[in-house]
């Protein structure tokens, strides 16, 4: 009898550590679309991500950066992202006309614990026809050449009356 009630304690104990763990799978990140595909600066992008375990998920975010070259503005993005239909999206609106590159990464509340992706990068669409109408100065020419013509015109005629 003695060896029942330890064999029973045994079981029950099992039993009791075998129910109690709570196996849940790790959300994966399947997909992220970026809309448009060839952002401009000071565009609104729109980012939607695809997640395969969503019924786990407590939070998703996306932490955003826009990068001039090397260098990333001080302005960092912690949006919250919202699920329609197990896809998990949101829209900003850059700040930065000098922006050329942004980086973005997504993170993911699961179970209590924050999991964030890998940084990753995209490039903005600069326009380099547009930036040289942006650029320069249009307007300022006329303004040198027709200085020169009067100077050149008074010139001529304190010249005449010398």
């Amino acid at each position: 009898m003695r060896y029942f009630t330890k064999f029973f304690l045994l079981i029950i104990f099992l039993c009791s550590l075998f129910f109690s763990i709570n196996v849940t799978a790790d959300s994966t990140i399947i997909d992220i679309t970026i809309e448009p595909v060839e952002p401009i600066p000071l565009s609104t992008i729109t980012f939607m991500v695809t997640i395969d375990n969503v019924s786990n998920i407590e939070d998703a975010r996306l932490i955003f950066l826009e990068c001039r070259d090397d260098m990333c503005f001080v302005e960092k993005w912690n949006e919250s992202m919202n699920e329609i239909n197990g896809v998990y999206q949101t829209s900003i609106t850059l700040l930065h006309e000098q922006a050329t590159q942004c980086k973005y990464s997504i993170a993911i509340k699961e179970t209590g614990t924050w999991v964030n992706s890998e940084p990753a990068f995209f490039n903005l669409r600069i326009d380099d026809q547009e930036n040289l109408s942006n650029n320069s100065t249009p307007g300022f020419e006329f303004v040198f050449a027709l200085c020169t013509i009067a100077a050149a015109i008074f010139l001529l005629e304190v010249k005449k009356d010398a």
